[in-house]
């Protein structure tokens, strides 16, 4: 069996793997490990020796796969962790947690939408739409989200009362 062992270097703690992206989703959605062990078929003391914080096992593709899908992960969220993992994202595991959790959200769908535009655009023809136009995309996804975050950061900042301190 293959071993997922891709590790990242977060800023304040231990390399992580997949196994803290799981932790991480347990946690999330407020899964133990007994809760996941039933799930899965797998032992209980299999799942704590591959998700424990010290001395952990590798964790297989094949278990890696079961316990995501028991927790509600689907494909495009598990590989986008991986993506996240493979180019070691200086974040923790709670935070890549969150951010591939909104990503899979933002892209699930989206391929379906983007095929539907030759017929909501007039004249557009999928020979129009090329591989080049990813990257403009993908900045301005980005400058989207900066604009969105940055408005939400500005309105909570606004409904504190400072007038208290």
């Amino acid at each position: 069996m293959e071993v997922l062992q891709h590790e990242v270097d977060p800023p304040s703690s231990r390399p992580y793997t997949i196994a803290d992206f799981i932790v991480s989703k347990m946690d999330n959605v407020g899964v133990s490990q007994r809760s996941l062990a039933a799930r899965t078929g797998y032992s209980r003391s299999r799942i704590n020796r591959i998700l424990r914080e010290e001395d952990r096992l590798p964790i297989t593709m094949v278990e890696a796969q079961a316990i995501l899908a028991s927790l509600g992960v689907g494909e495009l969220e598990a590989a986008l962790a991986q993506e996240v993992i493979r180019d070691k994202a200086p974040v923790t595991s709670r935070e890549m947690e969150v951010v591939v959790s909104l990503i899979a959200v933002v892209f699930g769908g989206l391929a379906t939408k983007i095929a539907s535009l030759v017929d909501v655009v007039e004249g557009l023809e999928f020979g129009d739409i090329r591989r080049e136009h990813g990257l403009k995309v993908q900045k301005a996804i980005f400058e989207m989200l900066k604009d969105l975050y940055t408005d939400l950061m500005q309105r909570k900042d606004d409904r504190i009362d400072h007038t208290r301190y």
